[in-house]
């Protein structure tokens, strides 16, 4: 089964996961063949109660890693006054869309393409206070479709489905625990497990010092990457409106290896490849309300570049991956309409 692919039929996989078999994968490509399982799961009939009807399952919580780094580099000019999440003051609904794309070319094999189709998962949002001035942030799925109607009838078992994120005043993750509804399929809870990773980094960490229009800062954090294992994100805050702050955001893992070891995937010898290549670039906007749980406007673009090269047989194998994360608040109409 290709540990890619983000509807597998087994049980899913976090985002950190899914970095470390990635690299797996493509060593494992040079002295194995790696089968891949089909799209499949068990897509249900769709009949699924709607979201307060769900019985949900116990929480599972999800690793999010090591606390990440904020180095303020700039604080910016006009007022300048410290950031912070704060609860809401009301509830707040999110349409979250996701697409990627990523391609393997692997020498005397026909390149394997990947796509995720644009998915869109939708949500209602509340924050609330938490101890010693955490916060948390829950969302509820009102709907997960897709524009392959394939995988909109796999995500049917969606709604109901709630993701909690405990993080700090300044927006660092401490926890994230997922309830699945106890009707839900193995391809909903994939869809939603990876939706909800890619909001959890998505979410903007503030410098705990005052800062103004212009500020910039950094936050660097660990990740599952055999390759890179450091991301960096550099933002800058463009505009603020009293709980509104928009920020734009630069991605980059520096440090890249010069070797990558992965065992095979059959228990055989593992291998050693150069690596050649190895580049991760991401960039965006996003529009954050304070008292949100989630970013309300704007978009994230990532893309991931890599050369491995056999060194026994010069054989090279090549990686490119794009993806794309949107957010757009949904105005719900009044009660009676």
């Amino acid at each position: 089964m290709d540990p890619r692919s983000p509807l597998s039929s087994g049980p899913s996989r976090s985002a950190r996961g899914r970095r470390r078999l990635l690299a797996g994968a493509l060593a494992a490509a040079l002295v194995g063949t790696v089968s891949a399982c089909a799209d499949g799961g068990d897509a249900g009939d769709g009949a699924a109660g709607s979201p307060q009807e769900q019985t949900l399952e116990p929480p599972v919580t999800v690793d999010t890693g090591p606390a990440p780094t904020v180095d303020l580099l700039d604080e910016g000019t006009g007022e300048l006054r410290v950031l912070a999440y704060a609860p809401s003051r009301e509830p707040l609904t999110v349409a979250v869309t996701r697409s990627a794309t990523s391609r393997t070319t692997v020498p005397g094999s026909e390149p394997r393409v990947d796509r995720t189709p644009e998915q869109t998962l939708t949500v209602e949002g509340l924050s609330e206070p938490d101890v010693d001035g955490a916060q948390r942030a829950t969302v509820t799925a009102l709907d997960f479709t897709s524009v392959d109607e394939f995988r909109s009838s796999q995500f049917a078992t969606a709604p109901g489905f709630s993701v909690t994120w405990t993080r700090s005043a300044d927006g660092i993750v401490r926890a994230l625990s997922l309830e699945a509804p106890a009707t839900a399929t193995d391809a909903a809870r994939a869809g939603v497990e990876i939706t909800a990773n890619a909001v959890s980094e998505a979410t903007v960490a503030w410098p705990t010092e005052p800062i103004g229009v212009g500020a910039r800062w950094t936050v660097t954090r660990t990740v599952d990457d055999a390759v890179a294992p450091t991301r960096v994100v550099t933002y800058e805050l463009s505009a603020l409106d009293g709980d509104v702050a928009t920020v734009s955001a630069q991605t980059s893992a520096p440090g890249a290896a010069g070797t990558l070891d992965a065992a095979a995937p059959d228990g055989g010898p593992g291998v050693t490849l150069q690596v050649e290549t190895y580049e991760v670039e991401g960039s965006g906007e996003l529009t954050v309300d304070l008292r949100a749980p989630l970013p309300v406007d704007g978009t994230t673009e990532s893309s991931t570049r890599a050369v491995y090269v056999d060194p026994g047989s010069g054989r090279r194998t090549t990686y490119d991956e794009d993806s794309v994360l949107e957010f757009r608040r949904v105005e719900q109409e009044p009660a009676g309409q």
